[in-house]
C-alpha cells in the first residue's frame, strides 16, 4: 500500500505478470483513494482479476476511435454486414454514439451505468423506442468484440436497460378496396409492378430486383435470390435479408398474364427505343431498361393510392395485404409464413394474428357445415332452429 502524504490520499501497486508483446513486467497502479480500506478492497478486485486471467491493462483508446475500427472490421472482414445496414451502423456511429459522453469515454472506462445513461438520453431527447433499439444494438454489438478482443475485462453492455417498442396491429385494405386501387393503377405503365407485388407479397427490393431469369412461365414460380435497396445515397444489390427470405414463389394465372402483358410492353418500349434501350435483365423497368429505384416505387405507389383515394398505405403495405387475402381464406399460417420468406411462423403470427382470428372461425364452420346430419339436438337448436 502507498500514501500521499501531501494529499493524505491512498493508493496501490500490484504486479500483473509480463506483457506478452513486450515483455516487460506489468504493474497496476491507482491512487486517489481517500482511506486504506477502499485502496485495499480495490486492490483485491485488481488481484482477483489477475490471478484469474481476466485482467486487462487500461487504454488511452477511446470509445469512439474503437468504433472505427470495429466498424471497419465489420465492413470488410469479419461477418461482413449487408450494404444497407452497414449504411444505418454507420449513421448511428456518425450522429449519435461517437458525438456522445459515451463516445468520449476511454473504452476501458466504460460500465453497465454509462451506457444505460446513454440510452436514456436518446429516449429523452425524443428519439423512438425502434431508433434507440437499433442504437443500442450497435452499442453492444461492439462492446461485446472488444470483450471478445480482450481490450475489456467484461461487457458493459450486457442486461441494459431497452425502451419496449409498442406493438401496432397491421392495418390492411378491404378487398373491395385493393381492387379498387389495382384498377386504377391499370392506367399506368408499372400497373403490373403493383398486381404483382400485391399478389405475390414480395418485398419492394425483391420485386424492383427481380430479373426475368428468375422467373419460371412454364413452371408458373419466381426464384427469389436478388434485394434492390437504397443504401444511403446509393443503390445496394445482393441476396434478401436472410436465408428465408431466398425462396421459390409460386405464382397462379392471373400473375402469370400480368407478367406476359407486361413482357410484350417492355419489348414494344425496347423496339421503340432501339439501341438506346439497356437490356439490363430486369423485370420492372423504366422506358429506357434500366432498372427501378427504390424510393421512385414508393412514390409511384403513393401517387396511384391518393388518386384512388383510399386510406393511407405504404408501399409495405401490399405485403400485408396478399398476406391478409391468404388469410382470410384460410391459408395455413406455415404457408403464409414460408411464402413471406419469415424466418419462423412465430414472426407471422406475432404480425398478424390478429387477422387469424375470422379466418379460424370460418374454418371451424365450414368443417361444421361439411359433416352431414339427420337429427338436430338440443345444443344446437339455439342456432339452427327446431
Amino acid at each position: 500500500m502507498l500514501t500521499d502524504d501531501k494529499h493524505g490520499t491512498w493508493g496501490f501497486y500490484l504486479s500483473a505478470g509480463v506483457d506478452p508483446k513486450t515483455g516487460r513486467r506489468l504493474q497496476i497502479r491507482q491512487a486517489g483513494f481517500s482511506t486504506r480500506r477502499e485502496a485495499q478492497t480495490e486492490r483485491n478486485k485488481q488481484a482477483i482479476k489477475v490471478d484469474s486471467g481476466a485482467y486487462v491493462k487500461p487504454t488511452r483508446q477511446s470509445y469512439a476511435d474503437y468504433l472505427d475500427v470495429w466498424f471497419k472490421r465489420r465492413t470488410t472482414t469479419v461477418d461482413v454486414l449487408k450494404d444497407t445496414t452497414a449504411g444505418n451502423y454507420a449513421r448511428y456511429i456518425r450522429n449519435d454514439i461517437q458525438p456522445s459522453t459515451l463516445g468520449r469515454m476511454k473504452l476501458t472506462d466504460i460500465r453497465r451505468h454509462h451506457v444505460n445513461a446513454f440510452v436514456d438520453e436518446l429516449t429523452e431527447s425524443g428519439r423512438g423506442a425502434t431508433t434507440v433499439r437499433r442504437i443500442a444494438a450497435v452499442v453492444q454489438g461492439s462492446l461485446k468484440a472488444a470483450d471478445h478482443d480482450d481490450l475489456i475485462d467484461h461487457n458493459p453492455s450486457l442486461g441494459i436497460h431497452i425502451p419496449d417498442v409498442e406493438k401496432k396491429e397491421v392495418g390492411v385494405w378491404e378487398p373491395a378496396q385493393v381492387g379498387h386501387f389495382l384498377d386504377v393503377a391499370v392506367g399506368h405503365r408499372l400497373g403490373a409492378l403493383f398486381e404483382v407485388v400485391m399478389f405475390t407479397g414480395l418485398r419492394r427490393g425483391e420485386a424492383i430486383g427481380l430479373r426475368w431469369a428468375d422467373v419460371d412461365m412454364t413452371r408458373r414460380v419466381i426464384n427469389v435470390r436478388n434485394n434492390r435497396t437504397q443504401a444511403d445515397r446509393h443503390i445496394a444489390e445482393g441476396s434478401p435479408k436472410s436465408s428465408s427470405g431466398r425462396r421459390v414463389l409460386d405464382f397462379d394465372d392471373h400473375v402469370a398474364g400480368v407478367l406476359i402483358a407486361w413482357k410484350f410492353t417492355q419489348q414494344q418500349e425496347a423496339a421503340s427505343w432501339g439501341e438506346a434501350w439497356a437490356d439490363t435483365g430486369y423485370v420492372f423497368t423504366y422506358e429506357s431498361g434500366q432498372p427501378l429505384k427504390p424510393q421512385y416505387a414508393t412514390r409511384l405507389f403513393d401517387k396511384i393510392r391518393t388518386k384512388a383515394e383510399l386510406p393511407k398505405l405504404t408501399f409495405h403495405g401490399q405485403r400485408h395485404e396478399n398476406a391478409s387475402l391468404m388469410i382470410a381464406e384460410g391459408v395455413d399460417i406455415a404457408v403464409v409464413s414460408k411464402r413471406l420468406g419469415h424466418s419462423s411462423i412465430g414472426i407471422t403470427s406475432d404480425i398478424y394474428g390478429h387477422l387469424i382470428g375470422s379466418a379460424s372461425r370460418d374454418a371451424a364452420e365450414k368443417a361444421s357445415q361439411s359433416v352431414p346430419r339427420q337429427t338436430v339436438d338440443a345444443h344446437t337448436v339455439h342456432t339452427q332452429g327446431r
